[in-house]
């Protein structure tokens, strides 16, 4: 049996190729041949997975949140003249260590220096690809390093802080810059610019926000906000606008579209189209619940596979509520965290018995 083999990153433990790998390995165990593909939903780890369907990878010198020089890598894809640039490689979470930490003093210029490589090429397409970000700067930082026109003029890059002193803003360079560009926003959160379900609220704390300080950030990026919009002349606050810390609404006010990205890697990478060579899907979620149906990129491809009357399988470290709303088989991984050989040994115990082809839902 032909088995796609469909892994995603699980967070702080596998990358979606780490996962690829060993989910693969479980099934060639079992006696079934794997189609090794890497998934990813829009968010950090979505650079591995284009990487591993013949994005090639570019590096280039950029600032960290923090302001610090390194490289940092996009993807380029020449067959499509499509760039794929991912906010954590630049400005991510995980490149700011948590005892130099100053939530407020953190920019996305880094981003935006990556996109302004990007761009030397040329492209016809830009997948900017959000997600993992340390910053709340509603993007401030990346329209600084794009050439927009920022004031009160920030001293360094532009930050949190700076947001709360802002009274206007001038996109017209950037904006020219990216006028012959289609821009994708990928995503795997739908949360809008500010209030109650806004960036502030739903992400800062766990970018190192105190909770006292999420009233006073949500102003701030509403007022940021009314700029960018009164400068583009164009609606901001809509789901997907306040991914990385705002930087959706700020990709939105450059002519960017949101676009689901899940469908959008997985149908780039090829995930649809292989689907007419194979018997059943294999894939893997972190914690499997309702959520995971719900725009995911594991969710998705189950979806696609019952939808096509193939086996499916989801692997995972854990199991919430709605685990089994649909009618995939669902496999525990043993382990805390789950390594490569946990996973391995899931997909073996899933493909001893076959995952029958079934009648689409």
């Amino acid at each position: 049996m032909r088995v796609l083999v469909a892994g995603a990153a699980l967070k702080g433990t596998l990358t979606c190729r780490q996962a690829t790998a060993a989910i693969a390995r479980g099934v060639r165990e079992a006696g079934h041949e794997p189609i090794a593909l890497p998934i990813a939903d829009g968010g950090d780890g979505s650079l591995d997975a284009l990487s591993a369907a013949g994005f090639r990878r570019r590096t280039v010198a950029v600032r960290d949140a923090l302001g610090r020089e390194m490289s940092a890598a996009f993807g380029w894809s020449a067959k499509g003249r499509t760039a794929a640039v991912e906010l954590a490689q630049a400005a991510g979470l995980w490149r700011v260590e948590g005892t130099v930490r100053d939530p407020w003093r953190l920019s996305s210029y880094g981003f935006g220096e990556l996109l302004s490589a990007a761009l030397s090429l040329k492209p016809q397409r830009v997948l900017a690809l959000l997600g993992g970000s340390a910053t709340q700067d509603a993007g401030a930082g990346m329209l600084q390093a794009l050439g927009a026109r920022l004031s009160p003029p920030p001293e360094g890059l532009a930050d949190a802080a700076w947001l709360e002193r802002a009274d206007a803003l001038d996109l017209s360079a950037a904006r020219e810059r990216l006028q012959s560009v289609r821009l994708s926003i990928l995503s795997d959160v739908d949360h809008v610019l500010s209030g109650v379900g806004g960036s502030a609220f739903a992400f800062a704390p766990q970018k190192g926000f105190p909770r006292e300080d999420l009233p006073r950030l949500d102003a701030a990026i509403a007022r940021f906000g009314q700029l960018l919009a009164q400068s583009a002349g164009i609606e901001v606050e809509l789901p997907g606008a306040g991914a990385a810390g705002g930087v959706g609404a700020a990709l939105l006010s450059l002519g960017g579209q949101l676009v689901p990205g899940a469908a959008e890697i997985l149908d780039t990478a090829g995930f649809f189209a292989r689907l007419a060579d194979v018997d059943a899907v294999i894939t893997c979620e972190g914690r499997a619940d309702a959520t995971t149906w719900r725009g995911k990129a594991p969710g998705l491809a189950v979806r696609e596979a019952l939808a096509r009357g193939l086996g499916a399988v989801l692997l995972c470290a854990q199991e919430g509520p709605g685990a089994h709303d649909l009618p995939a088989r669902v496999v525990r991984a043993e382990g805390s965290p789950v390594r490569a050989s946990d996973l391995a040994a899931a997909a073996r115990r899933a493909f001893d018995a076959a995952p029958e082809r079934t009648d689409a839902p």
